[in-house]
């Protein structure tokens, strides 16, 4: 237990001090020299967890990718409007933990990674809006309309919190959930789901 417990220390310490070093300059031109020296560690403790930047930077991702995706919540796509108001008071529990970490998740979109980690999350959310509309109705493909009101939530709701984090963090979380279930209730939740759109 003691020796899980120095690697999660460890593993920690390497990911604040890639970060730091990210928020200074460009991946590309970033050394291990440089990643050590920031994290107080020798390269050998560096090695004995990742091959190399490349491997640290991909497991970052994919880790803060999957912490966003088990966050996101689509069971609005089941909701009525007049019961949207229900998924707002829902969401605070979704959106803080994503707060939580509202530093790391700047410095993963800041174009010093060099790569698409917004974009990625955006997906996410698109494929996670389609898998619940498949799920709703189980034996019918996406329609068009669909797949462009997946892709103007995820896109919307992002962005909310893209400017929550960047712009605004001191706006309390109950109206950020305001925001982004306003957006439903007036925005693309009506305009797509008329008879008319959901038969195109």
């Amino acid at each position: 237990m003691t020796t899980d417990l120095r690697v999660v220390k460890t593993k920690e310490t390497i990911k604040r001090g890639f970060l730091a070093c990210i928020d200074k300059q460009y991946f590309s031109k970033l050394t291990i020299a440089e990643i050590t020296k920031e994290m107080q560690i020798n390269k050998s403790t560096f090695y004995n967890y990742y091959e190399d930047k490349y491997d640290l930077r991909s497991k970052l991702i994919d880790s803060a990718l999957e912490s966003f995706s088990n966050s996101i919540d689509v069971s609005y796509l089941k909701l009525t409007p007049s019961k949207i108001q229900n998924y707002e008071q829902k969401l605070p529990t979704a959106l803080l933990p994503l707060f939580k970490q509202r530093k790391v998740f700047m410095t993963l979109w800041s174009p010093k990674l060099e790569s698409n980690v917004f974009e990625q999350m955006e997906n996410i959310f698109v494929q996670k809006f389609l898998e619940s509309l498949h799920t709703t109705n189980p034996g019918e493909n996406n329609t068009p309309y669909q797949e462009l009101q997946a892709r103007l939530f995820a896109a919307s709701a992002m962005q909310v919190i893209k400017w929550w984090f960047e712009v605004s963090p001191t706006t309390p979380v109950a109206e950020i959930s305001k925001i982004i279930a306003d957006c439903l209730a007036s925005g693309t939740f009506v305009a797509f789901n008329s008879p008319t759109r959901q038969n195109d």
